[in-house]
């Protein structure tokens, strides 16, 4: 048994053979349909080939399922993301209702393979594994190559997303996700769970809100785009596996605390977790209302794509003030550094689109302001050091 621990299928036989029966279900579409539909209409080479690779796939992780391989649960979780991505598209563009809710039944199917994965995972470990790395580090490619082009390229950036935007929007979500590519960074180099236990929900939270919203919005993406397959590809699977990874440590011991989070810094981050929450609430549930308040021009779509990186952090921060471990913040707090300068200096890069005469205006920079110098000095303060029991 390799450390990235299998499926426990001699302990659990009767919870392990209706996810092997549900997994052949779902290889009729995978390995069947798809592919007939890829070859059988108009469409690229690429599209043929990620049919073929997804059949590919969706065998091998057969195999490893019946075999009780070490990698079956992330093969199952993988798969499933990508079959719930063509699900996504055959609704979307299928014109026939009848037709389309077949998607919907196997979409169905999938999340009940998401729950059965859930449920079978292994006990948690001591340390993040191979996978886990692996994982973080398909999270950091995609957002380096969007948070470089949105911050540096920002007139090229619908080459890397499957929308267009301005500059100004382009380098503010450039700067979102060069955070989020910080967050993977250093959560490629944690050697302890301590360090991803608020990032995983972060992870989960930003990542699946972007996939919700974007659902809500089918008919503002082109599925002609391979940037639209990866956008979907990714928010779908990201929060599910983040999810997961999170699930499977919330046994774990806790380590002895060495150093305490100071109380000021936890009521820094109560404070900016409530409004940060609020914000993004806002964003989501009166779009409209908030595009019209807005700093600068935006669409109501563009309010709720904001609102999830704003949950994310909003929810973050509110978990990060809850922690007594100062190791648990070691990667938020610059992460979340590297969000405020970044929007700072992207706003400031753009001072003409802000009206000087608009209350929004000074808030946005002056809380933009506050939170970078305010992140800044708490992370060059030194932690204090935990007692010693007596």
């Amino acid at each position: 048994m390799s450390e990235s621990a299998s499926l426990p299928t001699r302990a659990r036989p009767t919870e392990v053979w209706p996810m092997r029966l549900l997994l052949l279900a779902a290889c009729v579409g995978i390995v069947g349909v798809f592919p007939l539909h890829a070859f059988g209409t108009p469409h690229g080479l690429g599209f043929r080939a990620f049919a073929l690779a997804l059949a590919g796939l969706g065998l091998i992780t057969v195999a490893g399922v019946w075999t009780d391989r070490p990698w079956a649960s992330w093969a199952v979780m993988s798969l499933v993301s990508l079959k719930l991505t063509v699900d996504v598209y055959g609704w979307a563009t299928v014109a026939d209702r009848r037709l389309a809710l077949l998607s919907l039944v196997s979409a169905l199917v999938n999340l009940v393979l998401v729950a059965l994965v859930f449920r079978l995972g292994p006990s948690p470990r001591p340390a993040p594994v191979r996978l886990d790395r692996v994982y973080f580090a398909c999270v950091l490619a995609l957002a380096a190559v969007v948070g470089i082009w949105g911050m540096f390229l920002p007139g090229r950036v619908a080459a890397v997303l499957p929308f267009g935007v301005p500059p100004l929007h382009a380098r503010f979500l450039g700067a979102m996700y060069l955070s989020g590519a910080t967050f993977m960074l250093l959560a490629l180099r944690a050697g302890r769970w301590t360090a991803l236990r608020v990032v995983l929900p972060m992870i989960a939270i930003w990542t699946g809100m972007l996939g919700l919203v974007s659902l809500g919005h089918l008919a503002a993406f082109d599925w002609s785009r391979t940037q639209t397959w990866v956008w979907f590809a990714a928010y779908i699977g990201y929060p599910l596996l983040a999810a997961w990874i999170a699930w499977q440590q919330r046994g774990a011991p806790e380590p002895a605390v060495e150093r305490r989070t100071s109380d000021g810094l936890r009521r820094y981050l109560g404070v900016q977790g409530v409004l940060v929450t609020l914000l993004a609430l806002a964003l989501l549930g009166a779009p409209t209302a908030m595009s019209a308040r807005w700093p600068w021009a935006i669409t109501p779509l563009l309010a709720q794509i904001y609102s999830a990186p704003f949950l994310s952090y909003g929810l973050g921060s509110l978990l990060a003030s809850r922690q007594p471990d100062r190791a648990a913040l070691s990667i938020v707090l610059p992460a979340t550094l590297v969000f405020s300068a970044g929007v700072l200096a992207a706003s400031a890069r753009h001072a003409g689109l802000f009206d000087p005469g608009r209350v929004a205006t000074w808030l946005w920079f002056g809380a933009f302001g506050l939170a970078t110098l305010a992140l800044a000095w708490h992370l060059g303060r030194p932690a204090p050091v935990q007692p010693s029991p007596s």
